[in-house]
C-alpha cells in the first residue's frame, strides 16, 4: 500500500481545471463552436441578401449565435476563476491519499481556528478501483486524478519524495488508470 501526504497550491489547481475541461469538454464545445459559426454564417445571408422581416430575423440570430459563441469559450476561464478563487479564500487544507489494490482513499484534513481552539475536520473520500471511472495524467508538476468525469485530484510532486513519485507512476501503470 501507497500513502502520500501533500497539500495543492492555486496554480496547480488552475492547471488541473483546464487539463479536466480539454479532456471532458473541449471536443462538445468546439462541435457547437461549429453549429454556432454555421448558424451566424446564415444568418449574415440573411441580413445582407434578405428582406423586410428575414434581415430582421437574420440579426437576431446573428447575435444570438454570437453571444452563445462567445460565452461557450468564456464560460469555463470564468469558472476556473471562480474555483481559484474559492480556493484561495478556504481554510488551510492538507491531503493524505492511500493507494491499495482495491481502492484509493482521499482524506482531506482542514484546520479550522475557533477562538484559539483549532480543531481539525477530515473528510474521507473512498474510490473502487472497478467501481468508478478513474483516469490519471502526469505532468512535469504533478499528477492528476480524474475521478468518473466529475472530480479532480492534484498530487503536486513537490510534495513527493522521487520514491513516492515513482511508485506512484507505477500504481497507476499497473492498475490502468
Amino acid at each position: 500500500m501507497l500513502k502520500i501526504e501533500y497539500d495543492n497550491n492555486a496554480l496547480e489547481v488552475e492547471e488541473s481545471f483546464m487539463r479536466f475541461w480539454r479532456k471532458y469538454a473541449m471536443r462538445r464545445s468546439v462541435m457547437l463552436s461549429i453549429v454556432f459559426v454555421i448558424a451566424i454564417i446564415g444568418s449574415i445571408n440573411l441580413v445582407i441578401f434578405g428582406v423586410g422581416m428575414a434581415q430582421l430575423v437574420g440579426g437576431i440570430i446573428t447575435g444570438l449565435a454570437g453571444g452563445m459563441l462567445f460565452n461557450l469559450w468564456y464560460k469555463p476561464k470564468r469558472l476556473c476563476r471562480k474555483i481559484v478563487s474559492i480556493f484561495e479564500q478556504t481554510e488551510e487544507e492538507t491531503y493524505s491519499a492511500s493507494f491499495d489494490d482495491k481502492e484509493i482513499i482521499i482524506e482531506t484534513i482542514t484546520k479550522v481556528d475557533l477562538t484559539s481552539e483549532e480543531l481539525v475536520a477530515v473528510e474521507k473520500s473512498t474510490f473502487g478501483i472497478n467501481e468508478e471511472e478513474l483516469y490519471s495524467i502526469e505532468t512535469q508538476d504533478m499528477f492528476m486524478l480524474f475521478v468518473n468525469k466529475a472530480l479532480i485530484y492534484v498530487f503536486p510532486k513537490r510534495c513527493l519524495s522521487e520514491h513516492e513519485i515513482g511508485d506512484l507512476r507505477g500504481y497507476f501503470s499497473k492498475k490502468g488508470i
